[in-house]
């Protein structure tokens, strides 16, 4: 299904362009071939793909589909404002004003729903302490706790955020760090190091300033890279692989 999908949401963006080109192509059918009646028609059709999309894509989860609608609510708020009809064809009376009283509390309402998702978010269970506990937890657990507490739930298309925290004896004393978890999926790759980049400065951030005698943090970023293509499921593979010692961390301000 979210092929057939894909593919109708390329055709509605190609209608487009068509359509403003040469709305007699766009709309053979149409007695109004207007370049402004081409947008309205393959820009539903667009909106209407993208929110198929959301429902019907398997590997995204609620959370990532709420911002995906989110970002739809306000696209068709912005257009509406600068053409109301267009976003409220249904209506005998278009205006800004009823723009905003109909895209207004849907939007309202998601944010509400973004916020509470985002607070919901869990510790891994494996390395989660209780309030309660954090006093009295050795230095290898609170550890894997800190950097845990900054990659909760679950990435954008459903996988675990945490693959796996591991605290070792360094040499000399101290320790040693290895943390793994899966990013977001932020559709274009050349993307993954700058999104990876900033999630691994938050577990960074969260261990060195711990105040124990950590000597050096190892993350890598995993991601089912061509998980889109292929069919079944798609191991997630490491695409970046970072590390920083006291040495580094004591000349960051965090």
């Amino acid at each position: 299904m979210e092929v057939i999908i894909a593919w109708l949401t390329i055709a509605s963006l190609i209608l487009i362009v068509v359509g403003l080109i040469d709305p007699a192509i766009a709309l053979p059918w149409s007695r109004e071939k207007t370049r402004k009646r081409a947008a309205m028609v393959y820009g539903y059709a667009f909106f209407a793909m993208v929110a198929l999309s959301i429902v019907f894509f398997p590997r995204t989860n609620l959370e990532s589909r709420l911002y995906a609608l989110f970002f739809l609510c306000i696209a068709a708020l912005a257009a509406g404002l600068a053409y109301p009809k267009v976003v409220l064809p249904w209506a005998r009376d278009a205006s800004r004003k009823a723009v905003l009283l109909f895209y207004l509390p849907p939007a309202a309402l998601l944010i509400g729903a973004m916020m509470y998702a985002n607070a919901s978010r869990q510790v891994d269970p494996r390395y989660y302490i209780p309030p309660d506990g954090l006093a009295g937890a050795d230095q290898v657990e609170t550890l894997k706790y800190r950097a845990a507490s900054e990659l909760k739930g679950q990435n954008n298309i459903g996988l675990e955020r945490v693959k796996k925290i591991e605290v070792s004896d360094a040499k000399g004393g101290g320790y040693d760090m290895l943390v793994e978890f899966n990013i977001d999926d932020v559709m274009i790759p050349s993307f993954f190091k700058l999104k990876a980049e900033s999630d691994m400065t938050n577990v960074y951030k969260a261990v060195y300033t711990s105040g124990y005698d950590v000597k050096n943090v190892t993350v890598t970023a995993y991601f089912p890279v061509g998980y889109r293509e292929l069919e079944g499921e798609t191991p997630p593979v490491p695409v970046l692989t970072t590390s920083l010692d006291a040495a580094g961390a004591a000349g960051v301000d965090w």
